[in-house]
């Protein structure tokens, strides 16, 4: 299984929990993450990352500054795929990002200055948060409280100031975070007896702060910030957001779904007013809470999961296309581990696995041990709910797939080894093609190859072919009609295996199927 180490800086920052947060959508992956201290890394953190990275094939940095110390340390690192993520807009100018195969900026103003300055690929892959976790609050309530919350309180983070303007409205400030700088903090708690302070939360606590908050308050420098993820994670909450024009917020700003503070984050007056402003209009509050919660609905983790696992198969295979091969299995393991072990013995490299179990007796052991031996992404999905389910396998399969070429290959079909180069080598756009089952037959989508994109477009497999019998006829038909060609590969060849029963079966399956498409003119 192809095995890629995601290293942070330290446990519990954003950082970490951004990697963390991606890992159950990498479940097709051998994904590790380590914590590895940029400055004072200690023994067992480099013992750990030793052993994880030694046999990894790619090297998924989340800080530079970590990057930069193991890189200068560990000479073998040189012959690993690099992806480095910058996460500061500061620092993209402190060295040679040129010797990364991947630098990935996850807002837009760094993701452009990058590609200013490298000659690498440079891909834009946002912030995001568990929107599963932090959910929309139905009974939220201005109740004339504001929230901060900051990884490290200190003087960057413009807290003082919103102390003093919540203080000055009688509001109470709700204070999240970890003392960085105790003078500053000093300072802040004495603009008043208003403030509540909590320095070690769950998010479980946290994200009932946010239900308690009226207001959530970014008030950074400039340049300093690239998020934040607080700002995410009240803006799913249902928490009116105010904020300067830091970090992502540009991308997301769409004039109405957050308040913007223009002025400096020393400007007292300034955020004062905007608060006031904020507090006394709850029509305002209450719409800025719905179209908060659409502008982000779709920064989650897993759509950052499948940002990356493209970017992964792109670092290993750049000349290459990407292929997923999407398998519908069903019973008989000796047939299935046939078909799968083919598929990973390609000669054409870039191809991910894309098994989909439409069995309720689950084959997924057998999947999983099989994945434990290949070098290529293996991803497992069961869509079984006792119909019969071909077309609803095979649409999971392609929406999930992250290659922009589908090979479809049902679990009877083992390929010949260059079934999929062959394939690769001779698809067009428009067009349906496939392969050679032992002699060529007429078009059955059971060892054929299409471009993703287009079979979405499509419409993808008709899941009203709900028996046995019909799904070849009316796939063909629709296609057609569509514009698509219709071609025969016969470089690209699969010898079947076992006998297919189903037809001897599923004679009145088949009748049924027949007279439906007939109903529907086909």
């Amino acid at each position: 299984m192809l095995k890629v180490v995601s290293v942070v800086d330290k446990v519990g920052t954003a950082l970490d929990r951004l990697a963390k947060g991606v890992a159950p959508y990498h479940d097709n992956l051998n994904y590790i993450v380590c914590d590895v201290h940029p400055k004072r890394p200690d023994p067992e953190q480099l013992a750990r990352f030793e052993v994880e990275a030694m046999d990894a094939d790619i090297i998924d940095w989340q800080y530079f500054r970590t990057a930069e110390l193991l890189r200068s340390k560990y000479d073998w690192l040189k012959d690993k795929k690099h992806i480095l993520t910058h996460n500061n807009p500061y620092s993209i100018t402190e060295s040679d990002w040129n010797t990364y195969d991947i630098n990935v900026g996850n807002n837009q103003e760094i993701s452009d200055n990058l590609k200013k300055i490298t000659n690498t690929q440079v891909e834009y892959i946002p912030i995001t948060v568990d929107s599963d976790f932090w959910e929309y609050n139905q009974e939220w309530e201005p109740n004339n409280s504001v929230i901060m919350v900051a990884n490290r309180i200190e003087s960057k983070k413009g807290i003082l100031p919103v102390a003093i303007a919540a203080s000055d409205l009688g509001m109470k400030f709700i204070l999240v975070g970890a003392v960085s700088d105790r003078n500053y903090m000093f300072d802040i708690m004495q603009t008043g007896n208003n403030i509540e302070f909590h320095e070690q939360v769950s998010d479980e606590e946290l994200r009932q702060l946010y239900y308690r908050s009226t207001i959530h308050v970014c008030n950074s420098v400039d340049n300093f910030e690239s998020g934040t993820m607080p700002i995410l994670e009240s803006m799913f909450c249902g928490v009116p957001v105010l904020t300067r024009k830091v970090g992502h917020v540009p991308d997301i700003y769409n004039g109405e779904n957050m308040m913007l503070q223009e002025g400096s984050s020393e400007d007292v007056v300034g955020i004062t007013e905007k608060l006031k402003e904020m507090l006394f209009d709850k029509k305002l509050l209450s719409e800025m809470r719905d179209k908060a919660w659409n502008s982000v609905k779709s920064r989650n983790f897993e759509r950052r999961a499948y940002e990356y696992q493209k970017l992964y198969r792109q670092v290993m295979y750049p000349d290459q296309a990407p292929v997923s091969v999407v398998v519908p299995i069903y019973d008989r393991p000796e047939i299935i581990s046939k078909c799968l072990s083919a598929i990973a013995n390609q000669t054409y490299k870039n191809i991910e696995i894309v098994v989909v179990d439409d069995n309720q007796e689950s084959n997924k052991p057998l999947v999983d041990e099989f994945a434990r031996y290949v070098n290529v992404p293996v991803r497992y999905l069961n869509t079984a709910d006792g119909t019969y389910g071909l077309a609803r396998a095979r649409n999971e399969g392609t929406i999930q797939a992250t290659g922009e070429i589908i090979v479809y290959c049902d679990q009877r079909m083992v390929m010949h080894e260059n079934a999929v180069e062959e394939f690769v080598k001779n698809i067009k756009p428009k067009t349906w093609m496939y392969g050679k089952k032992l002699t060529k037959k007429e078009f059955v989508e059971n060892f054929s190859c299409v471009y993703r994109k287009e079979v979405i477009e499509a419409g993808l497999f008709n899941e009203r072919i709900n028996l046995y019998g019909g799904q070849s006829q009316e796939v063909r038909s629709r296609i057609r009609r569509q514009g698509f060609q219709i071609e025969y590969v016969e470089g690209a060849e699969c010898t079947p295996t076992g006998k297919s029963s189903n037809r001897n079966r599923k004679r009145n399956e088949i009748i049924k199927m027949k007279n439906k498409l007939w109903k529907c003119g086909l």
